[in-house]
């Protein structure tokens, strides 16, 4: 009897390594399973998904460290402006131009003070009633805050935000420099009642936006520099894509490489200050 309990305890506990033998194999088999599952999610990631940083990344850092590198395709980019179509008046030069961004843009709403606000309603009902003197009090208090009212895609008045750009990497011609009328007639060309969009990279010296502009489907950077009516500005903005079209336009003897020598409007705007002094 009692070696018959023996033998049944030792089936018994053979049957359970056994049991437990399986349930690892399976556990282990699963775990492979997601391991590999997770392998291909990185892989398909890093092949078929732009090369911009991700959050929440830690198994791609994990898995592949080396294999992924982030390259934003607008490397520095704070934000984007989306604009309203651009008035031609707006253009100062071939480089600098003036934008609005539609107030309701929720990029833009939250940061309208409340007064602007008020002063449109306010305008509006004065306006409605022909109290002119103070409907234009009202503007003055609207445009002061750096805000106007300009016709948006359709035509409809709309509160938006006063934007000065410049185009990074370029510079043009001053207006009064050979080619400078040139170069502001061809952006005018380009983005007049039209919208842009405008990635910011910066605020330079003079309070205006650094930008890019797109427009139309146009990098307008370039197209100014193969057209030969911008430099390059080098000195702030290495960029080796704008080096490279400058120098075709300047093989090519276009736009203002036309000339036998011409001045670089940097240098330019350098002497005529000098001479002021």
């Amino acid at each position: 009897m009692y070696a018959s309990h023996t033998r049944r305890l030792l089936r018994r506990d053979r049957g359970a390594r056994a049991h437990g033998g399986a349930a690892r194999r399976r556990a282990s088999t699963s775990l492979l399973c997601f391991i590999g599952a997770i392998i291909l999610v990185a892989i398909s990631r890093h092949t078929l998904l732009p090369k911009v940083p991700f959050l929440g990344s830690f198994w791609r850092d994990l898995l592949a460290p080396d294999a992924y590198i982030a390259t934003p395709k607008f490397h520095g980019v704070k934000y984007e402006l989306h604009t309203l179509p651009v008035d031609a008046k707006a253009v100062a030069d071939g480089d600098t131009i003036t934008v609005y961004v539609d107030a309701a843009d929720p990029r833009e709403s939250g940061n309208v003070p409340r007064e602007v606000w008020e002063a449109v309603s306010e305008r509006t009902k004065a306006r409605a009633a022909k109290n002119y003197e103070k409907a234009d009090t009202l503007q003055n208090i609207i445009v002061d805050a750096g805000y106007r009212q300009v016709p948006d895609l359709t035509g409809e008045q709309v509160l938006a935000k006063k934007y000065r750009i410049r185009l990074r990497g370029i510079d043009a011609p001053e207006n009064s420099m050979p080619y400078g009328k040139e170069a502001k007639e061809e952006l005018v060309r380009l983005v007049q009642g039209r919208t842009s969009k405008i990635p910011i990279y910066e605020t330079d010296w003079y309070g205006r936006l650094v930008g890019d502009v797109y427009c139309n489907g146009v990098f307008v950077q370039e197209h100014m520099l193969k057209k030969g009516l911008t430099w390059h500005y080098s000195a702030y903005d290495q960029r080796p894509e704008l080096a490279e079209w400058e120098k075709q336009a300047h093989a090519s003897g276009l736009g203002l490489w036309a000339l036998l020598n011409p001045e670089k409007p940097w240098e330019w705007r350098k002497e005529k200050r000098t001479r002021r002094w």
